[in-house]
Formats: structure tokens, C-alpha cells, sequence
């Protein structure tokens, strides 16, 4: 389960504690949009390779920087974080470009380790305007690809 928030740079231990989160929010909410990405982590080597520090930063917020670039191997964990933005961005119904950028949606691992998101305003109040509360996210990846499935529900 992921939590949105409305605040950047984000405080993990203050935003994403899961003893605060809601158990299951879908229970009783209703799915509002679905959203699925796979991704090569080759891909996101190669142009890591090439354009450097200024692919990550346009892509990445500092937070999941940090945290994939301390892996022995970053490209998975890069990959899946690049999946998952464009997995929420579907289940948002837009997709990335005009409305939302890159850096609107981060994956943020909350206190018990597993990947939460956290949107900017601009995709905060899209996720509102469809009448979302939450967004949950599920990521997987091996050497080779990586895949993310996002849902928003009220």
C-alpha cells in the first residue's frame, strides 16, 4: 500500500510511517484508474551512461537517488522507480508530459521497507480532481526487466 503526500523534499520516517497508514484502503474504496509499466534496466543503464548525474536528476528527487545508487547494482531498482512513475501516471489517466513530470511521482520506501508513493502538488491535485485518495503501487524486477503496477482508488 502507498500513500501520496503533498509535501517535497519528503520526510520518510514522518510521511511514509506504516503504523499510521491506513490496513487496506481499497476495502472499501473504489479502484478509480490502473496502470502497468515494464521496463529493460539495460535501458536505463545505457542512458545513465550517457547522460550522466543530469538523466538522474531530471528523472529521480534526491530520496530515490540515494537510495538506488547505494545498491551494489542500481539499475534494477532505478528501472522499477522509472516503471512506477509511468504506472501511476496511467492509473491517473494522463501519463506523463504536460500535466505531470517525472519528478511529480516518487517511490519512497516506507518504514517496514516496502515502496510507497509520493506525488508533488500538481499530481496531488489530479489524484483529488479524479476523486483518489490513494495510490498503491507493486514493483518487481529482475537482472534484466523491471515491471510496476500501480491503482488509485478512492
Amino acid at each position: 500500500m502507498a500513500q501520496y503526500s503533498p509535501h517535497f523534499p519528503v520526510d520518510t520516517k514522518k510521511n511514509l510511517d506504516s503504523t499510521t497508514m491506513p490496513h487496506n484502503p481499497c476495502s472499501s474504496g473504489k479502484i478509480l484508474g490502473v496502470g502497468v509499466d515494464l521496463v529493460e534496466t539495460v535501458r536505463i543503464r545505457r542512458i545513465h551512461e550517457r547522460h550522466g548525474e543530469a538523466f538522474l536528476t531530471r528523472i529521480y528527487i534526491q530520496e530515490e537517488r540515494d537510495y538506488c545508487m547505494a545498491m551494489a547494482n542500481p539499475w534494477a531498482s532505478l528501472a522499477a522507480r522509472f516503471a512506477a512513475k509511468e504506472a501511476v501516471s496511467k492509473a491517473l489517466g494522463t501519463g506523463l508530459g504536460a500535466e505531470i513530470g517525472f519528478t511529480s511521482i516518487a517511490v519512497i520506501n516506507n518504514t517496514r521497507g516496502a515502496p510507497a508513493i509520493v506525488l508533488d502538488e500538481k499530481a496531488t491535485a489530479l489524484l483529488h480532481s479524479l476523486g483518489g485518495k490513494y495510490v498503491h503501487i507493486s514493483l518487481t524486477h529482475t537482472a534484466s526487466l523491471a515491471q510496476a503496477f500501480a491503482v488509485v482508488s478512492a
